[in-house]
């Protein structure tokens, strides 16, 4: 999937925002605020550890109450070998 994190969080030490990503239990990454970039990001996930399972992919965002984050997610897919 490709991801674009746009943000008006201003610290550049504090995880404010967060995104987390998860295929059933598994947690395969978190982003926040501090990822924040100009355009859109690839990110790539070896799933091979849950073949032959049926998992349920989550994209989970979570914001305080102040200033605003975007997690925008575009083109997410799953390939099989």
């Amino acid at each position: 999937f490709y991801l674009h994190v746009d943000t008006a969080e201003t610290s550049t030490s504090t995880a404010y925002d967060k995104l987390t990503v998860t295929a059933g239990s598994t947690t395969l990454a978190s982003y926040s605020n501090l990822n924040k970039a100009t355009g859109y990001v690839q990110k790539t996930f070896d799933l091979s550890s849950l073949a032959g399972q049926t998992v349920t992919l989550k994209f989970n965002g979570v914001e305080d109450s102040s200033l605003q984050t975007s997690f925008v997610v575009d083109d997410a897919s799953v390939t099989t070998s």
